[in-house]
């Protein structure tokens, strides 16, 4: 966000350089094609999307290519004594392109986060209580034909995604943080499981109800969606399991078993933390 400040404000002063250069140094005197253009290769290259798929080189060549049609078009000489003020302008062409280029990808970038944040454009895990019937359904099913069914309880290890935060926004930042990496674990659930797999937001978390999953590959998977989290997100993955009938029989016995799995694990994981903590004080003193 601070260099998007900063490369907004630069492509600013540098188009009111532009504009007083004549003011600047008397003997410049830029042709009006110069004027009305400059200012339209910064709006294009910020404001029209497609752009964004072209390599900036390319995009450069054809910005000074349309340049250069347009002086010819109205008669304005290119070549000869007007040479170096052509070269001129064309580097304004090509420093402009380039400033309005940096804009376009942070906010391109800003908008990412933006996206993920609100988890927009990836994918959005519906509520514990409108999937809590599709979840007893699967349980009654597996319970009728005597099948396997596991229930999984994820949620982000809050430490693995602590940074130096101003206290006064403090809170409000941990929250976006918080909602920023777990859109990303959403969107790693849905791409790593089963599409019949039912994936449900619950308490800062999610619920994943398996069916025809055993617990003797919970461990395996769990291990799986840990190590791609942490790749990928650079966070922790905090998991409790249970599965049917081996931990319970019915749906909210299951959800009690996998979220005590993940409390017991933080606490554990908070006082490995804190014995740590005492070590390195032990030895510093």
């Amino acid at each position: 966000m601070k260099r998007l400040k900063f490369l907004v404000a630069a492509l600013l002063v540098w188009l009111f350089c532009f504009y007083n250069i004549e003011r600047l140094s008397a003997p410049i005197d830029l042709t009006d094609v110069a004027y009305t253009f400059v200012p339209l290769v910064a709006v294009a290259f910020i404001f029209i999307p497609h752009l964004r798929k072209i390599p900036f080189g390319v995009s450069l060549a054809g910005s000074v290519l349309i340049f250069l049609v347009l002086k010819a078009g109205v008669k304005s000489s290119i070549w000869g004594a007007s040479l170096p003020l052509t070269l001129m302008e064309i580097c304004f062409v090509g420093v402009t392109g380039l400033l309005a280029c940096q804009v376009n990808e942070r906010i391109q970038e800003f908008e990412q986060v933006v996206d993920r944040i609100s988890i927009g454009k990836f994918w959005k895990p519906g509520t514990f209580s409108s999937d809590q019937a599709e979840m007893y359904q699967e349980l009654r099913r597996a319970r009728h034909y005597q099948r396997p069914l596991s229930l999984i309880s994820v949620g982000v290890d809050e430490a693995s995604m602590q940074v130096a935060l101003d206290r006064m926004v403090q809170e409000a930042q941990q929250a976006m943080m918080k909602q920023y990496v777990l859109s990303d674990v959403a969107r790693i659930l849905s791409e790593q499981l089963e599409d019949y797999n039912i994936i449900a937001q619950k308490d800062g978390g999610y619920l994943v109800l398996l069916p025809e999953v055993g617990g003797e590959s919970l461990a395996e998977l769990t291990d799986r969606l840990r190590e791609i989290v942490e790749r990928q997100v650079g966070a922790d993955l905090q998991i409790g399991t249970a599965s049917f009938p081996q931990d319970a029989v019915t749906f909210e016995g299951l959800v009690r078993k996998a979220c005590d799995g993940i409390n017991r694990r933080g606490m554990v994981e908070r006082e490995i933390v804190f014995e740590r903590s005492l070590e390195r004080e032990r030895e510093i003193n």
